[in-house]
């Protein structure tokens, strides 16, 4: 067997591993938080061909998730403030 099939193959055995991992957590999930749920992978799934395009063609797109911005603030005032805007998903509790 030649060494980019052996690879090929890893990968894809991993790929359904993590496959398995997320829909295991998907139906644990309640059901009334599966919307928020696919609008997240979206997000995400935008975010990760943002950062392909950026290095593809040297420019980023940002997403409402995550991504690249300018900010004059360091990252410790940054996190302060994400922390103080937190307001908990279902009653669970923000380290602060």
């Amino acid at each position: 067997m030649g060494t980019v099939k052996k690879i090929t193959e890893m990968i894809m055995e991993t790929r359904y591993e993590y496959e398995k991992m997320i829909i295991k957590e998907v139906r644990e999930m309640p059901g009334e938080v599966l919307p928020q749920v696919v609008k997240i992978i979206h997000s995400l799934k935008e975010s990760v061909l943002s950062v392909k395009v950026l290095h593809e063609k040297g420019e980023a797109k940002g997403s409402d998730l995550c991504g690249i911005w300018k900010d004059e603030r360091s990252a410790a005032e940054i996190i302060k403030g994400i922390r103080s805007c937190r307001t908990g998903f279902g009653g669970r509790k923000v380290a602060r």
